[in-house]
């Protein structure tokens, strides 16, 4: 038999206790603590413990360490942390002795095979007609997007939403850790990461894909998910022409861009605090806020235009002035514990003139004089 076959056989066998969350499209993560401690989450809901269990904690490590060796990856005391990709392109990381004391434990993180629109989202009630087509406009504009928000927000839900608005006819490359962003686009380039295998293997990092990007002539560069020095990169191109969008783990709006900047400043740059700013200021045009409520939903929590920095509350170090154009406001939680609010179209845009320049371009009527 092949060897690649008897290795998947392996790997299907290895999961086989959780095999019926692997497979469920439903389940959107999956967490192993020990051989007999399972719990999953199914989309819009919090974690539920199943049956599930592995005979002892010697078989759930077998398991871990054939994840391990199917992705080419050593699992053992020297490096026992792994984190990868199933065939399915989940997203497992793995922790084992010494960092963890009972077995394995495994963290699993589904994502949806089928790409949702903003139309979508907004039947989720993610975000309402009106976020919509504020986000379609920018969209049209090509304005530089950072879209912030914690772990299982649906940043990347909404990145992919985003890019269906990207015109066939202009290249666009991404790049990420592993492909989730899907594009119908035949110009799409997508770039992946690779990780060094031994001591004598060459990484290759978001840093490099970036860089390696810009040879492309790209019109769009997309990257997944921006969490180090390719900061400075990919700001340096939205500021040098490129249209483009990506995500960030923050807060809030203005906690999106403090981060960009930190991560500027840890890329190893020369560039001094204010020049950093500025930067920043200049090649983001819009941060997108994504929240996840207590009862799991997800909303487009708010859209926020960079305006610059503002000069006028500190010369030395000059914060970010933002322009709030949407909001959720949240009321309450119900007798059945879903989250209530509004959303609220706020201050218009400074850029409505160039949307007036789009030919056969309708003007919402939020918008309107």
């Amino acid at each position: 038999m092949d060897a690649n076959v008897l290795d998947h056989e392996l790997l299907n066998a290895s999961l086989n206790p959780i095999a019926p969350w692997v497979e469920d499209p439903e389940v959107t993560d999956i967490l192993v603590y020990g051989s007999r401690n399972v719990y999953i989450r199914r989309r819009g809901g919090g974690f539920e413990g199943v049956g599930a269990k592995w005979r002892t904690d010697d078989d759930l490590m077998t398991a871990a360490k054939t994840i391990g060796r199917h992705m080419g990856r050593q699992l053992n005391s020297r490096a026992p942390i792994l984190d990868a990709r199933l065939p399915d392109k989940s997203r497992v990381n793995i922790i084992i002795d010494p960092c963890y004391n009972r077995g394995a434990c495994i963290s699993i993180r589904k994502f949806p095979k089928d790409k949702f629109s903003l139309d979508d989202l907004v039947g989720f009630e993610s975000m309402d007609n009106a976020g919509a087509e504020i986000l379609s406009a920018i969209m049209r504009l090509g304005k530089n997007i950072l879209i912030s928000g914690g772990t299982g927000s649906g940043k990347t839900t909404l990145l992919n939403g985003l890019c269906a608005f990207i015109p066939t006819h202009e290249i666009v490359v991404t790049v990420e850790d592993a492909r989730e962003i899907a594009i119908s686009n035949e110009l799409w380039v997508a770039l992946e990461t690779k990780r060094a295998l031994d001591s004598d293997d060459k990484e290759v990092t978001l840093r490099d894909l970036v860089r390696t990007s810009l040879r492309l002539n790209p019109r769009w560069i997309i990257v997944g998910e921006v969490r180090g020095p390719e900061a400075v990169e990919l700001a340096r191109a939205f500021n040098t022409g490129h249209f483009g969008a990506g995500t960030i783990h923050a807060n809030s709006t203005y906690d999106a861009l403090l981060a960009l900047e930190a991560l500027i400043m840890q890329s190893g740059s020369d560039l001094q605090v204010n020049s950093i700013k500025t930067l920043v200021s200049r090649s983001i045009h819009i941060v997108i806020q994504m929240g996840q409520l207590a009862d799991h939903s997800r909303r487009l929590m708010e859209i926020a235009e960079v305006e610059g920095l503002d000069y006028d509350r500190s010369a030395t170090f000059p914060p970010y002035k933002l322009r709030k154009l949407y909001q959720f406001e949240f009321s309450h939680f119900g007798a059945d514990g879903k989250s209530h609010g509004h959303f609220r179209v706020k201050e218009k845009p400074s850029w409505l003139s160039e949307l007036r320049m789009i030919p056969q371009y309708r003007m919402p009527d939020f918008w309107k004089e």
